[in-house]
């Protein structure tokens, strides 16, 4: 019976317009061509219940009028455990559907063959052989009539070179529209309609497979259940296999026995052990690291695929020696995964085992290229598949993630802890590339009984960055106690102790005390230069270069980013050249070049897009919101605040989340509407005090003294300005406390207390003079002027304005400046 086909019908479309193309065979004039003179043949293959016959019987069906002579429809079990042999099916045929009396049909296959092709050889037929198991189970059904044509439905891309054949027709898994139309056709569309959260799930759930789509809607047609109620059967992964067999009689688990069955011993007990894996992509590398030579591992990935167990990925660049990737859909993952907890435990000890120390090898030949010293833990040779593949490190790290954690817990509990120890230490150079659960730093970067000295100093440098990325500097300083003068542990191994002092810097930096946390890093970027570690000296120098632009010399804070930048580039790396071109903006913002600025962000913010790095894209629309405001594009600024809103939202980033709403403040009343610049500066002032960061606590009452001067209420200015400026003195923030000492001065000439106001003025002046801070400088000097004329000094303000004009071309640029209504770092 042919059954409907729902979903995707675009190669429908192309096996009808194929088979429809039929000549009337002509015994009295020889065919112009060698294929003109032969039938036509078409394989329509794909993996167990993706809907191959349903296909090729709808295709069948559409074109009988082009068959005058009629169709033959033969299943052929290549998805038993004894496929029906070509005898029979010939017997079938010639019997059946060509009505040869029983007495005359031949004994051997050759002859009831012969028999079957002079019989068809003027016919107008089309064979349609289902479920077919192999080339050698086809070849003797297939006719040679001009006429004649063969639909073939197999697991396997089967090839004939006796007979015109149309390319292999491969039938993949339809698409979430095609695949939702296959489960509403047997469940209803109604009813599908209005459960169409549940529906996604259910599709989620069987892989979008045809078969088991129509099993599951057949059951809910039949027994009225909601399609809530089924999503509840099918949710736990442990069970779902069983709980879609139950629907159908175990026909979907036989489906994948028998290609299971199929398979080597040898591919059968690697395949289920990768499938047991956490879920992800497959390339050649987890293929060849369970075989005994890279050869016998790309052959068993040849027979996966053969069978459909597997499918190839679709590369981007493609071609050359590149490594292949593979796609092991969910519910043959779960059929494995099966399998493989039934295998022997000792059969599973080994095949881990193996595993493990693959995985061991590869990490550390990646973590090589951050860590010099660890190039003599692996053996080059066995790496060449790597070393030539198309991936970076830290891509490489990042996909394998979950497996290489997988690698790290099996290695304990089969007793490999030294393995497990390098695993950890080698997945300490990537902190910034994958992404740890809260509170697990200490499960993976903790082994027992490890004692040597580098992979201790590795693990215990880990645990130290994930407690910076917990926002917990105390603990940093707990588990890296530098002293003040460390030249005899320095003199041990200065690469090790200067990747400490790296990670003590930014502990200090956290805490908010710049002094300490500059002079930390300047002196490990120094050791780090000295002993040739480019890869964490790239680390150093973007940190350094933010607290050079913080204590008041951004022009150092270039230079430093820039070479940062450079190591970036030449590494290679995607993530830290994009991380340090928007580092850089940063800079080049507070150097008042933001047009420079604004190319570098929308660059990294590709890039990160590119990486999927979702938080990093959020500080990159934040820096960019900033570079907008200083262009004066004030709406693009708060449609990129809203942008990064949106991504620290929903990642309960709430430090992240008070920083845009800072960011806001300036925006917004520059634009006029001051109530609402008030309302965030209180919103982000909350989120700042719950999570006790002083600093910006104090960067954000500065915005709200700026606030109370453009209400024209100095008065209401003093308290919060104060606080900035001391906050911002006693972190050694000397960038920030010059911009709240230069606010506060204008609210003292406001308020008529001139001589408290030139001396915030002077201050002020002495940061930005140390610095290269031409437009700071230009913008103060129109305050100390204004408050000059004031005190009726207007002498004494002509040639200050004078002198002022020849120095800095900026100061002409903004005539006119007044500080206690101009928007903070803008014209």
């Amino acid at each position: 019976m042919r059954e409907t086909l729902a979903g995707e019908t675009a190669g429908l479309d192309g096996l009808r317009a194929y088979l429809r193309d039929v000549p009337v065979p002509d015994s009295r004039s020889l065919p112009s061509s060698a294929a003109a003179g032969q039938s036509k043949l078409v394989v329509v293959h794909g993996q167990p219940g993706v809907g191959k016959t349903a296909l090729a019987v709808n295709a069948a069906y559409e074109v009988k009028d082009a068959y005058p002579d009629g169709q033959i429809y033969l299943e052929l079990h290549g998805d038993k455990a004894t496929p029906r042999s070509s005898s029979d099916a010939l017997g079938h045929m010639l019997l059946r559907s060509l009505h040869v009396d029983p007495k005359d049909v031949p004994n051997s296959v050759d002859d009831r063959a012969a028999m079957f092709r002079t019989l068809t050889a003027d016919m107008r037929l089309l064979v349609v052989l289902d479920n077919a198991h192999s080339k050698d189970q086809i070849e003797p059904l297939l006719p040679t009539g001009p006429g004649c044509s063969v639909l073939i439905t197999s697991r396997r891309a089967l090839s004939f070179n006796s007979i015109t054949q149309r390319e292999p027709l491969p039938v993949r898994l339809p698409n979430d529209q095609n695949a939702l139309a296959v489960l509403a056709h047997y469940a209803g569309q109604e009813r599908v309609a209005a459960e169409m959260t549940a529906a996604m799930d259910i599709l989620r759930f069987c892989s979008n497979l045809p078969l088991a789509l129509r099993l599951v809607g057949c059951k809910l047609k039949e027994s009225g259940h909601s399609l809530g109620r089924m999503r509840q059967a099918l949710v736990d992964e442990t069970d779902r296999l069983e709980s879609l067999g139950r629907l159908d009689n175990s026909r979907l688990t036989a489906c994948f026995t028998l290609s299971f069955q199929g398979l080597t011993p040898t591919t059968r007990s690697s395949f289920a052990l990768l499938a047991s894996l956490p879920p992800g992509r497959l390339t050649d590398w987890h293929l060849t690291r369970l075989a005994t030579t890279r050869a016998a591992g790309l052959a068993a990935g040849d027979e996966l695929l053969e069978v459909a167990l597997m499918e190839r990925l679709e590369e981007e660049d493609g071609g050359g020696d590149s490594e292949s990737s593979y796609r092991m859909h969910d519910l043959t993952r779960l059929f494995l995964t099966r399998q493989y907890e039934q295998m022997p435990p000792e059969e599973q000890n080994a095949l881990e085992e193996r595993l493990v120390r693959a995985y061991r090898d590869a990490v550390v030949y990646w973590a090589a290229q951050r860590a010099p010293e660890l190039r003599t833990e692996v053996d080059p040779q066995r790496m060449s598949d790597l070393s030539g593949a198309s991936v970076t490190a830290a891509e490489w790290v990042a996909d394998e993630q979950e497996r290489l954690l997988w690698a790290l817990d099996h290695a304990r509990t089969l007793g490999l802890n030294a393995v497990a120890g390098e695993i950890g230490e080698a997945l300490s150079y990537f902190l910034d590339d994958i992404t740890l659960a809260p509170n697990s730093a200490e499960w993976i970067f903790e082994v027992a009984g490890e004692t040597r000295p580098r992979v201790l100093a590795g693990l215990r440098r880990a645990r130290a960055m994930a407690s910076l990325a917990e926002g917990n500097p105390d603990r940093v300083l707990s588990l890296l106690p530098l002293s003040s003068d460390d030249a005899v542990e320095r003199s041990r191994d200065r690469a090790l102790w200067a990747r400490d002092a790296m990670v003590v810097a930014r502990a200090h930096s956290m805490k908010g005390d710049y002094r300490t946390a500059l002079d930390r890093m300047t002196t490990a970027v120094d050791e780090l230069r000295v002993v040739g570690d480019s890869w964490h000296t790239l680390g150093s120098l973007e940190l350094l270069g933010e607290l050079q632009r913080w204590r008041g010399k951004p022009e150092l804070g270039e230079q430093s980013q820039r070479e940062a930048l450079r190591l970036a580039e030449q590494a290679g790396d995607l993530r830290a050249r994009a991380r340090l071109r928007r580092t850089l903006a940063e800079t080049l913002g507070y150097l008042r070049r933001p047009s420079e600025a604004a190319s570098l962000l929308e660059s990294a913010r590709d890039d990160f897009r590119l990486l999927r790095d979702r938080r990093w894209e959020g500080a990159t629309e934040y820096a960019l919101g900033k570079i907008y405001r200083l262009l004066g594009e004030r709406q693009k600024a708060l449609d990129c605040y809203s942008r990064a809103e949106g991504i620290f939202g929903r990642m309960g980033e709430r430090l992240w989340l008070g920083r845009v709403n800072n960011a806001r403040i300036r925006v917004l009343a520059g634009m006029g509407r001051l109530d609402d610049a008030a309302a965030t500066a209180r919103q982000a002032i909350s989120l700042f005090e719950q999570l006790d960061d002083h600093m910006w606590v104090a960067h954000t009452q500065r915005d709200v003294g700026w606030l109370q001067l453009r209400a024209r209420r100095p008065q209401d200015a003093e308290a919060p300005l104060t606080h900035a400026v001391d906050a911002c003195a006693a972190a050694g923030d000397s960038y920030a406390g010059a911009m709240a000492r230069h606010l506060r001065g204008v609210a003292y000439r406001e308020l008529g207390r001139y001589t408290e106001a030139h001396a915030d003025f002077d201050a002020a002046l002495a940061i930005y003079r140390s610095g290269s801070y031409e437009w700071n400088e230009a913008a103060i000097a129109h305050d100390v002027i204004r408050t000059l004329r004031l005190e009726g000094r207007t002498e004494e303000a002509d040639i200050m304005e004078r002198d002022v004009s020849v120095d800095n071309p900026t100061f002409e640029r903004m005539r006119g400046r007044d500080g206690a209504v101009a928007v903070p770092d803008e014209d």
